[in-house]
């Protein structure tokens, strides 16, 4: 084997390894605005990928025993660079099919046929390239440790450049088919090279070029729409017949869960009840008191919070939000947005607050990081001697789907915080819960019919959460499950993909 072609086969292998990582990356982010981004999602994800390159290294070893062709690796790769750009076109396809399946049986289904065969045939060639670049014996550990660390490599860069860099501003569609094509392109340079180029070669080149004319086109109601490593992000406009008359609501959607929905006549208005409520029960903190809000969404809690004078800092660890807010949703553009993790804010930041806010989901999901006695116990050192911890969360509190919701209650009293919950209206699976959390014995809560009576709740069962034991993303999942079906029951399925 001549020098050059070495080199190029090492290149090859740093592209491989990339590939395997952008495929992996951009599937997860594919499966999200369908099944949410639950450990549950995660483990499918790696699951598949496991089996996927574990098949492929078999496969390759069974090939590089019966084929001596160097030329058949170029096919592998430029088959799974095919695979990879038609992969936003099968997805659209395929997700509103499985989305009906349960959470499990839908990402492994979904996740074989878009991620388990590309993956396949990349793991597929790290075997054949340590059968060709091995002369013998003696050098099949320098071959193979060199491959693997060359295709790692290319897996550590491409991991950074899609995750910081490509997903957030390409999108998923724009990422996967560029790789792709990437891939063919150097597949298609290695036939060349080598003198083994065929006719079929060039079909499947412009086969895999062609397939973007194929990938979905955003809706006229979507005003706006960003894929990133965070979510899906939407903006939509909505034309709703209401008392005979037509009116027009601006939502933001993360992950085709509704975040925000504002009435283009009336900004201001709140439509979600907990908001309201929330309002009412800080309503006797004077004008300057200081508000840490953790989460923006379409900032309809924090406009109640600046009629009240309050004078707010925003965290949000998506920085497309507060650019969303500001442009679609009449935010201020002297709103004090840090882009940050919550929890990282809060462990460093040396402010006190009167009012702490959680209003954290994203999508379906809350922080699960933010909800242990070590997170509360640095929630009450910010906090002012009268100051209030406010959290907003599922309202389940029955049965095993309130466990995550007592968790958290005895949780806090754990810290000694003095809790009040309140439930907005409507059933468990419709309603949200307030916790409602002073340093002090709490006395202007505003009572309401929908107080939870904590005397007739058994918490004997339920557990204490800790940073050691991050158990609640566990005990919260069938409340997210059923908070999403019903959602994409009632209003996902018909914008999915728009």
């Amino acid at each position: 084997m001549t020098k050059k072609l070495q080199t190029l086969l090492f290149i090859l292998a740093f592209i491989e390894g990339g590939a395997v990582m952008c495929v992996e990356l951009c599937s997860a982010k594919i499966l999200t605005p369908y099944f949410g981004t639950s450990i549950y999602v995660w483990a499918a994800v790696l699951g598949i990928t496991l089996t996927a390159l574990m098949s492929g290294y078999y496969l390759g070893g069974y090939i590089s025993a019966k084929n001596q062709k160097k030329n058949t690796i170029y096919w592998l790769m430029l088959i799974g660079g095919l695979l990879v750009t038609i992969t936003p076109v099968i997805s659209n396809i395929l997700l509103p099919i499985t989305i009906k399946l349960s959470l499990i049986t839908g990402s492994i289904v979904s996740l074989i046929c878009i991620l388990f065969f590309p993956l396949m045939l990349f793991g597929a060639t790290s075997p054949l390239l340590i059968n060709w670049l091995t002369t013998n014996a003696k050098e099949s550990g320098k071959s193979s440790g060199t491959v693997y660390a060359v295709s790692t490599l290319g897996g550590i860069i491409t991991t950074f450049v899609v995750g910081f860099y490509a997903l957030p501003t390409f999108g998923i569609t724009k990422t996967l088919y560029g790789y792709g094509v990437l891939v063919m392109a150097y597949s298609t340079y290695l036939f060349i090279a080598t003198r083994t180029f065929k006719t079929p070669v060039s079909f499947i080149l412009i086969a895999g070029m062609m397939t973007m004319n194929f990938h979905y086109q955003i809706d006229e109601n979507t005003l706006y729409f960003s894929e990133g490593i965070l979510g899906e992000v939407k903006v939509i406009e909505r034309t709703y017949n209401t008392n005979n008359q037509p009116k027009t609501y601006r939502e933001l959607l993360v992950n085709n869960i509704t975040q925000t929905m504002m009435d283009k006549d009336n900004p201001n208005k709140s439509y979600w009840d907990y908001v309201d409520i929330l309002s009412n029960n800080i309503n006797h903190y004077k004008n300057g008191n200081n508000v840490l809000l953790l989460g923006l969404g379409g900032g309809t809690l924090y406009k109640k919070l600046k009629e009240n004078n309050l004078t707010v800092d925003v965290v949000e660890i998506d920085e497309r939000i507060a650019d969303v807010a500001k442009q679609y949703f009449n935010i201020d553009e002297n709103l004090n947005v840090i882009v940050d993790d919550a929890r990282h804010y809060i462990n460093t930041t040396p402010k006190k607050y009167d009012i702490i806010i959680y209003d954290l989901f994203h999508a379906e999901t809350p922080p699960t990081h933010l909800m242990t006695k070590e997170a509360f116990t640095e929630i009450k050192n910010k906090l002012t001697d009268n100051g209030l911890l406010i959290i907003n969360f599922y309202g389940y509190i029955n049965n095993e789907k309130g466990k995550a919701a007592r968790s958290i209650f005895k949780t806090l009293n754990r810290v000694n915080f003095n809790t009040h919950l309140i439930a907005t209206p409507g059933n468990e699976n419709a309603r949200n819960l307030l916790f409602i959390n002073g340093k002090q014995q709490l006395k202007d809560v505003m009572p309401t019919n929908i107080n939870i009576d904590l005397k007739t709740v058994a918490f004997e069962n339920d557990m204490i959460l800790t940073d050691n034991l991050p158990t609640l993303e566990h005990i919260y999942l069938q409340a997210a499950l059923d908070w999403r079906k019903n959602y994409n029951e009632i209003n996902a399925k018909q914008f999915l993909r728009h």
